[in-house]
Parts: structure tokens; C-alpha cells; sequence
């Protein structure tokens, strides 16, 4: 007789193939599916550079093997130290490629205060199976002995290398090797990271937002104009909320709930399409677009729509003017035979341009689209606005941690992938592939982004067919239990992620 077959008990999908990996290690080594995941997140911090950073943002949502469904908010925030005028130590500035033609700000008085390992520990400590430095190593490891640049990092520092990148010194040291810009696959050594990292792993947070760390970072911050100081670093805590759901076609959806607007967005635009028939393809990608353009505000009539989701969506964009776009994220999603799941999305924004300690700094006062009434006008503390929408859906018998990276894309990618699951019985692989489309209204003419096989020329709108799946509609990973705990996984084809069963 041959040997027994092996019985996967986790499943990862990471938007790397080393996040991947270090989830598989960190499984193998008797980590849970939140252990996975956020090893994965931690791997983002250095082999995504720009998308992911121990100085960025990000949103857990976690559901645990009784079926109970929490949000850690590790979002960044205002300081409550405020600026001696509105745009301190920050520089305006235009990325016309890669930013859709919007102005951003940069340097020291564009850093908010990090939130994402502060999330990262809260998770670890609430569901953690393993060691807190052993979801570290794999990372530092990585980070010593080099990592190839990704794909898509070296096409980001190529459109913003002259506008962010090369102001600062810092960023100049590493990201150019011998007077010349980063490619793609070159080996990328983060020495400074890897000590830092390390100094986490053996110190835990605490030297990143009251130690050694955090006051190295508020010198140089210091020295560059911005007025963060070690007590805005020190008074930080990730807060846990409960996520914002709604049913739609029999499945519950669950996910990242005010003051953040993308899980509102996403739950009012899955509310309105459980109203509408979605047989006909035609009819199906008209009812998506709608909804679209409902819930994300485009429309100035009123819509009605079940229970209090328009009241969350309200409440989420009081002080919203225009579309959110999260321009710099990454994703990871993860399930074990237990009946864990985990939805973890991160984000940099543009990056400051600042790299402290090898860790890049990030943008998030900067960007206009984050701060709709100024530059530094958020309310002291308050945390930032966010589309990152992760996302726990459970029907037929399953749960389903997804997510995706993609700026205002984020939403639409969601939606459209859980209705190939839940309205198509699709498996998670082809739900993950499937075409998909996006309404862009700041086009003039409301230009429709679509995939091969939808009927995007059909509906009305300027048409904008895409030859193949493109990673403009974003890049979603997504992981499965069934309630008798077999586990999936599906990393999308857009873009260059992994997934792995354990």
C-alpha cells in the first residue's frame, strides 16, 4: 500500500509568492490560520516594497472556529499633535501614471501615525498558536539575504522614482544600485530592515512605538519638518470593532465597518444586488453597475435599500466628497480545518519618500483623496479614511475569508467575485478568475473597464474592453473552510500572488 494521502488543514492565498511561503512555515510549524496570515502581512513589509510597510495601514477581520466575527482596525491616524500651520514638512506633488492624474503630498508632514503592526500584534495576541518572534523570521531572513524586486514594485518606482523617491537620501541608497534604478527580479537586500524587524521579534512592538525605534523615527521626522511625536506613537492602540454585515443570496457578508467606507460600500452595493434578477448577462452586469454607482455615491438621488446599511454608508462617508482609492495595497487570506478564517489588508499609500531604519514611511496625510478637507484638517487621533474592505462571507456550508488590493477597484472586485460564488456556484478558483468590470464616472462619459467576456459595449456607457484579465481590477486572494473543515485556496491570475495548502 502507498502512503496515505495528506488531508490539507490550512490553506493561505498571499499577494506574494513569499508570503505564501512564510505562511506555509509558520503552519507546518503548528500556527493557526491567523498565525498564516499574518506572516504572510509581515512578509509584505519586505517583499512588496511600497504596496505593504511595518509603517502602513491595514484591517484584519477575523472569524473564529465559534463563529464569532471581529475587526482589528490597525488604520492609520491623525496625531494628536498638531502642525504649527496646515502642510508642514509636506511637498505637493503630481504622479500623472500612476495616480490617475492626482496630486499627492510628500516628505515628513505626510507620515501618519503606523497602525498595521499594531493590528498585527493584536491579532497574534488574541488567536495566536505560535511564538510571536516566529512570525517574524521568515521575513528577516528574507530581508538579509535579498529578495528579487517584484514586477510590479519596479514598475511603481519607475513612474514615481523622479516625483517621490529621489528627493530623499535615504530612498536613493536603496533603491539605486550603481547609479541606476532597481528591475525587475534584481536581488534587493534590506539590511536595516531585517534589524528592525528583528528588534520587533525580540522586543515586540513596544520598541517600535515607545523604544528605539519609534524615537529614531521621530528624529528624522523631526529633522524633515513633521510633527509627529513619541507620545502620538505611544498613545496608538488598534481597535477592535465589529464588522458591518448584511445578508445577500443567502450567504452572510461580513466586513470592515465605519469609520472606514469600503466594507459599507461593498455591503450596501451586495444589498441592493440581492433585490435585482442576475440571470441574463446583460441584465447581471447592468444591475452591478448601478449598484455601483449607488453605493459609492455617484448618483445624487436617494436609494432605498435594506435594514441600517445606508445608515452605515452614511455615517462612513460624512466627510467623504469623492472616491476613495487606497493606491499602494496588498492583500492576504487564510482558513484552517478549525474553522478559522482571515482577511488581512495592508497599504502604504504612495510612500513619504522617506525610508527610516530600512522601513519606508508612509503618505497618509498627504493624499488628497484621504484628507477631502485639506491637508492636515482631520480631527486630532482620528483615524484616516480607507477603502480596504476585507471580508468574511459564510453560505452553503462554507466560510470565506477575500480581499483585494486595487484602489477603488478594491469594492467592485470583492462583489463581483463573491456573486460568482454565491449566485454562480462557482469554486473558489473560477469565482477568483472570473471576468470582471468597473465603472470609472471621473472619465467624462462614465467610462466602463471591462474584461473578455462581458457585455461591456452593450450598456450604454464609453467602453473600455480590456484584451485579457488585467490587474487594474484588482487582485483578489481568498481562502475556504467547510464546515466539516476542508480548506481551499485561490490567488489571482491579475497579479502576481500565491496560494498554498498546508
Amino acid at each position: 500500500m502507498g502512503p496515505t494521502p495528506h488531508t490539507p488543514r490550512l490553506a493561505i492565498a498571499a499577494g506574494n509568492g513569499l508570503g505564501a511561503e512564510a505562511a506555509e512555515a509558520i503552519a507546518r510549524d503548528g500556527g493557526n490560520a491567523v498565525d498564516a496570515c499574518l506572516a504572510a502581512a509581515v512578509m509584505a513589509w519586505v517583499a512588496e516594497p511600497f504596496f505593504a510597510s511595518t509603517a502602513g495601514s491595514g484591517f484584519i477581520v477575523v472569524r473564529t472556529p465559534g463563529g464569532d466575527v471581529e475587526v482589528i482596525d490597525g488604520n492609520n491616524a491623525m496625531p494628536l499633535t498638531q502642525p504649527d500651520e496646515p502642510g508642514q514638512g509636506l511637498t505637493r506633488t503630481f504622479i500623472p501614471d500612476y495616480s490617475d492624474g492626482m496630486y499627492t503630498g510628500i516628505g515628513a508632514g505626510s507620515v501618519a501615525v503606523p497602525g498595521i503592526l499594531a493590528a498585527v500584534h493584536k491579532a497574534w495576541e488574541r488567536h495566536g498558536a505560535i511564538e510571536w518572534a516566529a512570525l517574524f523570521q521568515p521575513s528577516i531572513e528574507a530581508a538579509r539575504n535579498s529578495v528579487p524586486f517584484p514586477k510590479t514594485s519596479a514598475y511603481y518606482l519607475s513612474v514615481t522614482w523622479k516625483e517621490i523617491w529621489s528627493t530623499f537620501e535615504s530612498s536613493r541608497a536603496l533603491f539605486l544600485h550603481d547609479g541606476h534604478l532597481l528591475v525587475e527580479n534584481q536581488p534587493m537586500i534590506q539590511a536595516a530592515l531585517a534589524d528592525s524587524l528583528e528588534m520587533i521579534a525580540e522586543r515586540g512592538p513596544e520598541v517600535f512605538y515607545e523604544g528605539e525605534l519609534g524615537a529614531a523615527m521621530i528624529e528624522e521626522l523631526t529633522t524633515e519638518e513633521g510633527f509627529i511625536t513619541i507620545d502620538d506613537l505611544s498613545s496608538y492602540s488598534a481597535e477592535i470593532r465589529q464588522p458591518i454585515s448584511t445578508e445577500a443570496f443567502d450567504w452572510k457578508v461580513e466586513s470592515n465597518p465605519p469609520p472606514a467606507v469600503g466594507g459599507a460600500v461593498l455591503t450596501h452595493m451586495l444589498a441592493l444586488l440581492g433585490e435585482t434578477e442576475l440571470s441574463d448577462p446583460t441584465a447581471r452586469l447592468s444591475a452591478i453597475v448601478e449598484a455601483q454607482r449607488a453605493s459609492t455615491g455617484y448618483r445624487h438621488e436617494r436609494y432605498d435599500d435594506p435594514g441600517d446599511i445606508a445608515g452605515a454608508l452614511e455615517e462612513a462617508m460624512t466627510e467623504l466628497k469623492r472616491s476613495m482609492r487606497s493606491p499602494s495595497t496588498t492583500h492576504s487570506s487564510s482558513a484552517d480545518a478549525d474553522g478559522y478564517a482571515c482577511s488581512l489588508t495592508e497599504s502604504n499609500g504612495y510612500g513619504a519618500g522617506l525610508v527610516i531604519n530600512g522601513i519606508l514611511m508612509n503618505n497618509t496625510l498627504g493624499e488628497e483623496e484621504l484628507n477631502p478637507l485639506g491637508v492636515h484638517s482631520l480631527p486630532p487621533g482620528s483615524r484616516t479614511h480607507s477603502n480596504m474592505a476585507p471580508t468574511i462571507v459564510t453560505g452553503n456550508d462554507t466560510v470565506v475569508a477575500l480581499g483585494s488590493p486595487g484602489a477603488d477597484r478594491i469594492v467592485s472586485a470583492i462583489a463581483q467575485t463573491f456573486l460568482a460564488l454565491a449566485v454562480d456556484g462557482l469554486s473558489l478558483e473560477e469565482a477568483v478568475a472570473y471576468p470582471r468590470a468597473h465603472l470609472d464616472p471621473r472619465e467624462e462619459g462614465n467610462v466602463l473597464c471591462f474584461e473578455p467576456g462581458l457585455p461591456g459595449g452593450e450598456l450604454g456607457y464609453t467602453p473600455r474592453p480590456y484584451d485579457a484579465p488585467h490587474m487594474y481590477f484588482g487582485g483578489v486572494q481568498a481562502a475556504s473552510v467547510t464546515y466539516d473543515g476542508v480548506v481551499t485556496a485561490a490567488h489571482d491570475p491579475r497579479r502576481s500572488g500565491s496560494s498554498r495548502l498546508i
